[in-house]
């Protein structure tokens, strides 16, 4: 299985309004994506559309910022629970007014690529829990937790220069060789994705799975449960 699990849409204010359902789906097919993961910044509001809209399986995904601004992606086994789990993230997000000309506009969007509405609170901002507290709320979820491109700006090494203590996390995405031995080192299982806020970046970076095609909540469950060995990177 060829996936990109890091994929933003047009809610993400530092993506471009031109990755609607129809856009992004068609680029993965292009790229023989055989699942892609949709993880926009403090929000699952697009979710659903992209559901609605995509032959290509769509993993239910957020990409949050902690107090201390590490970026950590969540992956959930439905849309229903990504949607339950960020309505109570959303109590947990600052309302700061912003202008989108300045900041890029965050624009809900249905299954039929029409732009039915504006996020108003600015969602490229840190919540108001700290990266440990990110995590628990993700496991009470039931959801997979990641540490989102490491290696760069926002990553927890880029951040904090080291992984947590007694961490519970098994999985880091990485954009760099450097990355992804540093990864390997510290016992968790790399990562590798687009981060696509464009839709010539959809399938730039991705990971395979040696794992016959699988239902989402097949793929989840392995998520959870992770095998190193069949876990590939552009390295491997």
């Amino acid at each position: 299985m060829k996936a990109d699990l890091h994929v933003h849409s047009c809610l993400s204010p530092c993506a471009d309004i031109t990755m609607v359902p129809s856009v992004v789906c068609s680029k993965a097919k292009e790229k023989r994506l055989d699942i892609i993961a949709i993880c926009d910044h403090n929000s699952c509001e697009n979710l659903e559309s992209f559901t609605k809209a995509c032959d290509v399986p769509v993993l239910g995904g957020i990409e949050i910022t902690s107090q201390e601004e590490v970026h950590v992606l969540a992956y959930f086994r439905s849309i229903e629970v990504a949607n339950t789990f960020c309505e109570v993230l959303k109590r947990h997000r600052l309302k700061v007014e912003f202008d989108p000309e300045t900041l890029g506009y965050q624009l809900l969007v249905n299954e039929n690529d029409e732009f039915i509405a504006m996020e108003e609170g600015y969602l490229h901002i840190a919540v108001d829990m700290s990266l440990e507290k990110i995590v628990e709320l993700i496991f009470a979820f039931d959801g997979v937790p990641v540490y989102a491109h490491v290696d760069r700006q926002f990553g927890v090494l880029y951040q904090l220069g080291i992984f947590p203590t007694n961490d519970r996390v098994r999985m880091a995405e990485v954009r760099t060789k450097e990355g992804w031995q540093k990864v390997l080192r510290s016992g968790y299982v790399p990562l590798t994705n687009s981060d696509a806020h464009r839709p010539d970046e959809i399938g730039c970076r991705f990971t395979r799975f040696d794992l016959d095609a699988l239902s989402i909540e097949e793929f989840f469950d392995f998520l959870k449960n992770p095998d190193p060995s069949k876990v590939l990177t552009i390295w491997d």
